[in-house]
């Protein structure tokens, strides 16, 4: 029996952005480990399909729809999950969105909608959750979607880039916060690499780009995506084991993760500037007009 069977084979789990992609990945995992799983997502329609599948594969899964941009609701969330199932054993902050273009030439409301997203978002859920799980007092665990992207620098993605060291950042504080206070939390940074899902799709369909350069490097991450993406189950089960080991660094590669890591420290170590981005650009197949 692995360890992630054992941890979480009853209990309470909420995965916010749990109705697609990495999200959903861990909902259905979760729910075949044992724990009922809060499908927390804006969008209702997908997370109750995703909740009837789970409940019809003999799972039990709960659908709420919740945009975490907005304090309030996240807070309604938080009363409603606690009042239905006393406690909360795994919260997953995951809710995000991607973004392609040149800094510059972003919008100023795509930018803040990014923030609000895939920072914001996760703070209110932290604002929200952690007090109650501190009040119930039992082990617990948060566990913050950041990205392989929350590592290194990547050109024409730089809202998303941010946002993520951002994550990552706000998870190191966590950790050790909850440390001072002596809490029963555990916390892991989750730093996903490769796993199919709609983002960068859905990126190019909510905030069109006009950079031809951006608009290759989205369509060559989508090829890659679909053709070496990881499947969001067997992604979630690896990092759901990892997770249940009690490991703060939480990789769904762990060799190819592991290697980003390296070099950007060594990128720090030798105080050396970003990389060239033509370099990822050639090995991608995408053309730059100098």
């Amino acid at each position: 029996m692995s360890t992630a069977q054992i941890r979480f084979s009853t209990g309470t789990a909420v995965v916010t952005g749990g109705a697609a992609g990495i999200g959903e990945g861990f909902v259905r995992h979760l729910a075949e480990l044992g724990m009922t799983v809060v499908v927390a997502d804006i969008d209702h329609r997908r997370a109750m399909d995703v909740a009837a599948d789970v409940i019809g594969s003999g799972g039990s899964a709960y659908p709420y729809r919740v945009d975490v941009t907005d304090p309030a609701a996240v807070d309604a969330m938080a009363e409603e999950v606690f009042a239905r199932y006393g406690s909360v054993e795994l919260l997953i902050n995951n809710a995000g969105v991607e973004n392609a273009g040149l800094l510059w030439e972003v919008g100023l409301d795509r930018w803040k909608r990014v923030m609000e997203i895939n920072v914001d978002g996760v703070f209110h859920c932290l604002r929200s959750f952690v007090p109650r799980m501190i009040g119930v007092g039992s082990p617990t665990c948060i566990a913050n979607l950041s990205s392989v992207g929350g590592l290194n620098s990547v050109a024409v993605q730089a809202p998303y880039i941010v946002s993520k060291h951002a994550v990552l950042a706000l998870t190191e504080c966590l950790h050790q916060e909850l440390s001072l206070v002596e809490a029963p939390i555990q916390v892991s940074a989750v730093l996903p690499h490769s796993i199919r899902s709609q983002i960068f799709l859905a990126a190019q369909k909510d905030a069109p780009c006009d950079n031809a350069t951006a608009n290759a490097v989205f369509a060559a991450m989508q090829r890659d995506n679909v053709e070496a993406g990881l499947d969001p189950v067997v992604a979630a089960r690896h990092m759901t084991e990892a997770i249940a080991r009690g490991d703060f660094w939480v990789f769904s590669n762990d060799e190819k993760c592991v290697e980003i890591a390296t070099q950007r420290a060594r990128q720090l170590l030798d105080l050396a500037p970003p990389p060239d981005p033509r370099l990822m650009l050639e090995r991608m197949g995408v053309a730059v007009d100098d």
